[in-house]
């Protein structure tokens, strides 16, 4: 049986701040960082969500952080096809995503370029991490609409394989039809080919929405 690592989504989480689970007096990001890595092996980090990292932050977070820990890094919400507002983007940016994004984009929405600018920027900033050793995987938690029914879903997929090519990833689906039994063994094979790693999902199961409880493994890095 494999390693199992445990941790929190987010060492800055406001529930663990305010469950008291902090030494008393320890309000600094360096000294929570320090205190949570003394404690568990991996975190995910959740604000990589809603903008892009940064270079200077990656390295702060290795030198806070023992060898053997690990970061999972959530993508950035416009890597994954999620609703993005141009103020989400870098100043320079901001242009190419003119007006409101839709509640429910598309993929053929995103223009090609900017993803690949943005994504460009978002793995600089991580490569500290991957040079220390202290990134674990790229969470890839895709929108409850992004199905394997859509024409557009598989091709934006495989362009995020692309993409990512070099990089430990995994990948979450919010719509249930993936992990369905007409659907699973495409998908599981899809990933395996990629070398994605499938996370599971823990929900009830009395939704229409509800993520079927499989632990599909498709990558020997899978966690």
């Amino acid at each position: 049986m494999g390693k199992i690592l445990v941790g929190t989504c987010s060492w800055t989480d406001r529930a663990l701040v305010s469950s008291g689970w902090y030494p008393p007096g320890l309000r600094d990001p360096e000294g929570r960082l320090r205190h949570y890595a003394a404690q568990f092996p991996v975190v995910e980090v959740d604000a990589t969500y809603y903008s892009l990292p940064s270079a200077r932050n990656s390295t702060l977070w290795t030198e806070r952080t023992p060898d053997g820990f690990r970061f999972d890094v959530k993508a950035f919400s416009l890597l994954t096809g999620h609703p993005t507002t141009p103020n989400a983007l870098p100043a320079d940016l901001r242009d190419a995503l003119p007006g409101r994004r839709s509640a429910r984009p598309r993929p053929a929405d995103i223009d090609p370029g900017l993803l690949d600018e943005v994504w460009q920027r978002f793995s600089g900033a991580l490569d500290p991490l991957k040079k220390a050793g202290r990134l674990g995987t790229l969470l890839f938690q895709f929108p409850p609409w992004f199905a394997p029914g859509d024409a557009q879903a598989k091709p934006f997929l495989a362009q995020c394989a692309q993409r990512t090519a070099g990089w430990p990833v995994a990948v979450e689906f919010r719509h249930p039809a993936w992990w369905q039994e007409d659907e699973r063994a495409k998908t599981w094979a899809a990933l395996r080919d990629w070398g994605m790693s499938a996370v599971a999902v823990d929900m009830t199961q009395k939704l229409p929405t509800s993520i079927p409880p499989v632990t599909p493994v498709t990558s020997p890095a899978s966690r």
